[in-house]
């Protein structure tokens, strides 16, 4: 099988899928990473020296060459639903969950990663609150075509346990 976790920069995508793949025994990929490995650069600078356009290409590209493969969970990165019919290929090829998280609690976990994430660098958290509610307005037409709806504030492994047993 394989699980497809969306959401917001910030609302723990990464750690609830290095959470659940160590509990279940499935193998855990984080889509920004690869694309990292890929490209021998950080996502910071492929946004800088290529633009978003460029990496959101090699975000789908990156994204294709997990349909080939099985037993998996995948963080992808909070665009990555929103661009080149991407949440339309996971919910074709495997099981989407989707992490909503409140603005609030976004801000709290950005503050202290702002330099290291090219869209929110350099804000302050007054201009971040509105850039997540600004984004969130436009990228959650998306996030809601996830199978799976998940509270941030709720997380838990039996979360994922009860996916895996209505979709064995």
């Amino acid at each position: 099988m394989r699980y497809f976790i969306t959401g917001f920069m910030g609302s723990g995508k990464t750690y609830w899928g290095k959470q659940w793949s160590e509990k279940f025994g499935l193998k855990f990929y984080d889509l920004d990473e690869e694309i990292e490995k890929r490209e021998g650069k950080e996502v910071t600078a492929i946004f800088e020296e290529k633009g978003e356009e460029a990496f959101r290409k090699m975000e789908k590209e990156t994204l294709c060459t997990y349909m080939k493969l099985d037993n998996f969970i995948l963080s992808c990165g909070g665009g990555t639903p929103c661009f080149h019919n991407n949440m339309k290929r996971m919910n074709e090829q495997g099981i989407t969950i989707y992490i909503k998280s409140p603005v609030d609690l976004l801000v709290q976990r950005l503050h202290t990663e702002k330099e290291t994430r090219p869209l929110i660098a350099g804000m302050n958290d007054e201009v971040l609150a509105q850039f997540i509610k600004g984004k969130l307005t436009e990228r959650e037409p998306f996030y809601h075509q996830a199978m799976y709806h998940l509270p941030a504030e709720f997380m838990s492994l039996d979360n994922f346990q009860k996916i895996i047993r209505r979709n064995g």
